[in-house]
């Protein structure tokens, strides 16, 4: 391909992220040492706001919740997923139907999933769960302002809207696994859990390690799926890092975009540290197949 040729093809992609990506982080990271308002210029306080954040306790709750739930609930999606996947990839009949009703949580947008599932959890809805499991155990679980029991629920509901995505893609990398390595591993005594750790998994870890980098992504930035899963979500512990910036930043009796701005940058930094592995190991698989 001609230099003239890329440039025209990569300019157009080149401008739109920087207009959207290196822009808005430049504001966010001189917004971080000013007290900023709406409608008014910023005063610069130099550290004053990262000193707040940081030794803010609801802020560490929230970076605990947060990073937690990324962790757990990408290992979780990732089990599940390969589990369904594996289902799949060997059912002969219901294929279409199975799939189609999986797709659902995965087309609908995120805050109307997350309302519909809190329905099986409310009684003011039915709480179909909830009726199950006190008819077993005569106990109601306190799923709304329970510290557990709601971060339990939130999980619940982000790996259920996960789970098609990750379906998908596994499924359509086991149809690239070789009959015939599986084949000759079984004439050599490997049983099916011995197939599956070492021959398909290594398979698939350029694709595994693709999902984990998404999904912790997509983990560390949870915030819609809370408004309805957890109403009271500071009081009981299950306050994302985007949450607290919201309410901080965005709310009536805050509007503090600079405080916002320093959480966001040390969210950055959390985040580049998670991922660090995965990108690196990719860099090098590209590395090594040039």
């Amino acid at each position: 391909m001609k230099r003239r040729d890329f440039a025209i093809g990569v300019t157009p992609s080149l401008i739109m992220m920087v207009a959207l990506l290196a822009v808005p982080l430049v504001y966010s990271i001189v917004w971080s040492f000013q007290s900023v308002q709406y409608g008014t210029p910023g005063e610069w306080i130099g550290f004053d706001n990262y000193q707040r954040v940081l030794t803010d306790s609801t802020f560490h709750t929230a970076v605990f919740f947060t990073v937690g739930f990324a962790v757990v609930h990408t290992v979780l999606a990732l089990a599940l997923g390969y589990g369904l996947a594996l289902l799949m990839h060997r059912a002969r009949r219901g294929k279409s139907l199975f799939l189609g009703i999986l797709l659902t949580p995965y087309v609908i947008p995120a805050v109307i999933g997350a309302t519909a599932f809190s329905w099986l959890f409310d009684d003011s809805f039915g709480g179909l769960v909830n009726l199950g499991i006190e008819s077993l155990t005569g106990q109601t679980v306190q799923w709304f302002t329970s510290t557990w029991p709601n971060r339990t629920l939130v999980l619940m509901a982000a790996t259920w809207a996960s789970l098609p995505f990750m379906m998908l893609v596994f499924l359509g990398a086991l149809k690239g696994v070789p009959e015939e390595q599986l084949e000759a591993a079984t004439i050599d005594g490997a049983n099916w859990w011995q197939r599956q750790w070492h021959v398909v998994i290594p398979m698939l870890g350029p694709m595994v390690r693709f999902l984990t980098l998404t999904s912790i992504m997509g983990g560390l930035g949870l915030f819609d799926a809370l408004i309805p899963l957890a109403p009271n979500a500071q009081a009981v512990g299950s306050q994302s890092v985007n949450l607290y910036v919201f309410q901080n930043a965005f709310a009536r009796d805050q509007q503090n975009l600079g405080l916002g701005s320093a959480v966001n940058i040390l969210m950055l930094l959390v985040m580049f540290v998670l991922i660090a592995p995965f990108v690196r190991q990719v860099y090098r698989e590209v590395k090594e197949g040039s």
